[in-house]
Parts: C-alpha cells; sequence; structure tokens
C-alpha cells in the first residue's frame, strides 16, 4: 500500500481549488470532499490488488480519483465488474461507521451529515454510465459480455454522449444555474470521452497483440466468426474464424496480422 501512496498525484488545479479554500473558510468542505474521494479509491485499489492487477498511478482531481492500470486488457469479466463497484460498496461501509460514529458521539451531527452529503453526491455521480466514470466501466462490462469489443467501445461512446446531451439540455430547459465546477466537469468528461473515441483503434488493436502474444487458460468460451472479419473479435471467447469452408483458430489469423 506504500508502493500506491508513492502513485497517487494531484492535479495542479485540485490543489489550487484547496489553497482557495482555506482562505476562504471552506476548508473543511474540501477536506470532507478529499476524504470521500480518497475512501473510494481505496475501495478500487483494495480490489485490485487482490486480483493481483498492475495500478500505474492515481489521480486526484476535482472530477474525483480515477486510477490507470498497467496491466493486460483481457481480464475476466468478474475482476472488473468487482473492482468498478468497490468503490460505492467502500463508501458504503464509510457511512455505516460514521453513522455508528455518530450514534456513539464520537463525531457530531454536522460533520457526519457534511460527509455524508458529499458521498452521495460522489456516489450518484460516479454511477452515471458517462466515460470515465465508474457506471461507464459497469456498462463497459455488460457491453462486453453482450457484443464484440471494438462494437462495445463504440457503444460505450455513444451511450456517454447521449447521456451528457440529455444532462445539458435538461439543465438549459429547467434553467438551472451554471456554476463554474459544473463547467469544469463537464469539459474534463468531454476531454476524456473524446480520447476514448481517438483510442478505438489503438485499444482494439491492443486487445488483438495482447491476445496473439498472451496464453490464456482460463477461457473457455467460443465465439465463431463466419469470414475474417476482426472486428466481429469478442473478448473472454476463444475466437474461431468460419473461412472457405474450414475453421481457423485466433492465432493463426493473428499470426497473419502481427507477423
Amino acid at each position: 500500500m506504500i508502493a500506491i501512496c508513492r502513485k497517487v498525484k494531484f492535479s495542479p488545479f485540485f490543489l489550487l481549488i484547496i489553497f482557495i479554500a482555506f482562505l476562504s473558510g471552506l476548508f473543511y468542505d474540501v477536506l470532507s470532499f478529499l476524504f470521500v474521494i480518497i475512501m473510494h479509491e481505496i475501495g478500487h485499489i483494495i480490489t485490485s490488488l487482490i486480483f493481483k492487477w498492475n495500478v500505474k498511478r492515481v489521480d486526484i482531481t476535482l472530477c474525483g480519483g480515477f486510477i490507470t492500470y498497467d496491466d493486460k486488457l483481457d481480464k475476466p469479466f468478474k475482476e472488473e465488474f468487482l473492482v468498478s463497484i468497490s468503490g460505492f460498496l467502500a463508501q458504503g461501509l464509510l457511512f455505516i461507521i460514521l453513522f455508528t460514529l455518530n450514534k456513539t458521539y464520537v463525531i457530531d451531527a454536522s460533520s457526519f451529515f457534511m460527509i455524508n452529503k458529499y458521498s452521495l453526491a460522489i456516489f450518484l455521480f460516479n454511477l452515471l454510465p458517462i466515460y470515465p466514470l465508474d457506471g461507464s466501466k459497469i456498462l463497459s462490462v455488460i457491453l462486453n459480455v453482450l457484443m464484440p469489443y471494438k462494437r462495445s467501445l463504440k457503444c460505450l461512446f455513444y451511450v456517454s454522449l447521449l447521456i451528457i446531451i440529455l444532462i445539458v439540455v435538461t439543465i438549459l430547459l429547467k434553467d438551472v444555474k451554471i456554476e463554474a465546477s459544473y463547467v469544469i466537469i463537464f469539459s474534463f468528461i468531454i476531454k476524456k470521452l473524446i480520447s476514448l473515441y481517438k483510442d478505438i483503434p489503438h485499444l482494439f488493436n491492443r486487445l488483438l497483440f495482447e491476445r496473439y502474444i498472451y496464453y490464456y487458460p482460463d477461457i473457455n468460451k467460443y465465439n465463431y466468426i463466419k469470414g475474417n472479419n476482426l472486428s466481429l473479435f469478442k473478448r473472454r471467447r476463444k475466437n474461431y474464424f468460419y473461412i472457405n469452408g474450414h475453421y481457423h483458430s485466433e492465432r493463426s489469423i493473428l499470426k497473419e496480422r502481427f507477423d
């Protein structure tokens, strides 16, 4: 865990917000927000370490925490799902602990309600199926179970974009006061979403290359593809291609691509 702490990076803008909050008397609010984010990310980190995922870095921003992994793409769906929901589970545990401490008068009611206010906001925000939020990672697991990998990435992008458009339209129709924090958060998300769209060819090619050079003994389900259409390649499946009356293994097809 000490090694993980060295990988935590705070964005300069977030540090600036903390400094401004300290000067304006809102330091406790920001501290509560940061505390909830850290607890949420600890949930992800502990679960990923249990599954022996390699954590590359943890970025703490005004929009929350984001973990980058330096590992293979084709992880078991069960692991991906549990890592994705573990942040929410950590927040649930945090609520139980804070509730107990409040009832035993270890912390006062104002502190309890302030932390839970930010915890609920982060919980609901992260549930949104918008990349790169946790809700999108849960959706990604579902999409990868149902469809080929490349199609799942495109579907994730368009679902995220649709949700963003619906939120923006709702804000405009309801005449909600647009605060600077909203603009910052949505600018960050849109930037990430654009990066996802641009990275789809790279991510798809990376999956194919990893499936070519690594052996996956735990995969025991099959996907049969008519023709040499790699865009129908599915994760967590042994892909077989039916070409000219014969079945070809994914390795033989990928060998032609990468050798």
